[in-house]
């Protein structure tokens, strides 16, 4: 199992290294404007000696393969100590502050998020996508699966506008703008991430619900289910050891990759309900055009995405004992 991880690691590298190539170019080469320009607009001036002194000073001097080398740490093969590569992701443009100590602030905040809202489908989906299928073309499969098709439709965050909306109009209620640390006070901190953490999972889980439902309908017409039926096995045992662990399998597929887009996509939840995590850091940046705090960024969402891949590989043999590591 060792030898598979570190396989799937090695694979990995090239992904996250042209990760950062085009993170790196993107920014640096195709944007339209430069945070010089924005900052030497706010001050009236447009000095080029001036223009050479802040990139100097703010790291972006010299050309474009020179700034990759030092940002992704390679550089310290000459001598230079900062960089990727030794934990350090730079500085932030505007606040001068270290955007490694930023994100071991915010990226917890985020992962709880996306983890709740993707506990909170896979806890709503499974159950109800299995009841689904064994109550196939009756009132109970027609009503889930519009109740599926109407969590498709609804944007999340409209929702949580509307509720925020109506509930300070007629209930003169509104959620917490002050954010607590699980760990100083856990009762506030439940009570301001419940709401988000039910909104983000709601989308999801009306897709998650189908899929259950599709694989499960797949999976009880198989051989080995009859014949398991056949041997006098109980329903229970049928259902939860043979059927719903093969079923699962694309389910596990789903969750796994798609959490980092659900983290991801806690940008305009954390907005609307004022949470510090990795999204408003984001929309932040990408205001001011903060080139390594995007950069540091979306290199976290790539590490995510590849260790969510990994892991799924790796749940498979646990899941499916046909699938043994190699």
């Amino acid at each position: 199992m060792q030898k598979y991880i570190a396989a799937r690691l090695l694979l990995a590298l090239p992904t996250v290294i042209l990760i950062t190539v085009l993170t790196f170019l993107f920014l640096r080469v195709l944007l339209p404007q430069d945070v010089i320009d924005l900052i030497l607009r706010e001050y009236g001036k447009s000095d080029p000696k001036l223009r050479a002194d802040m990139e100097k000073q703010l790291g972006i001097s010299g050309d474009l393969s020179t700034q990759y080398l030092e940002w992704t740490g390679v550089a310290w093969f000459w001598g230079d100590e900062r960089g990727i590569l030794q934990g350090d992701l730079g500085k932030s443009l505007h606040t001068d502050r270290p955007i490694t100590n930023e994100l071991k602030r915010r990226v917890p905040v985020s992962l709880e998020l996306g983890l709740w809202a993707q506990a909170t489908a896979l806890v709503t989906a499974v159950p109800l996508g299995v009841w689904s299928a064994l109550r196939q073309d009756r009132w109970p499969d027609y009503g889930l699966r519009s109740v599926a098709i109407l969590l498709n439709a609804i944007p999340g965050f409209w929702l949580a506008v509307v509720i925020i909306t109506f509930g300070s109009l007629w209930f003169h209620w509104a959620p917490s703008i002050d954010y607590k640390d699980i760990f100083s006070d856990p009762v506030a901190h439940f009570k301001i991430m419940w709401l988000p953490a039910l909104l983000i999972g709601l989308t999801p889980s009306g897709g998650l619900l189908r899929l259950v439902r599709t694989q499960m309908l797949e999976v009880l017409r198989q051989d080995y289910i009859r014949t398991a039926q056949a041997k006098g096995l109980s329903q229970g045992t049928v259902l939860y050891k043979h059927a719903l662990r093969n079923a699962l399998l694309p389910v596990v597929t789903v969750i796994g990759v798609g959490l980092p887009n659900v983290i991801g996509g806690t940008v305009l939840y954390e907005q609307i309900f004022t949470i510090p995590g990795m999204g408003r850091y984001l929309v932040d940046s990408v205001t001011r055009l903060d080139y390594p705090v995007i950069m540091g960024l979306n290199l976290v969402f790539a590490m995510l995405l590849v260790l969510s891949v990994i892991l799924v590989d790796v749940s498979y043999a646990f899941l499916d004992p046909r699938i043994r590591f190699r």
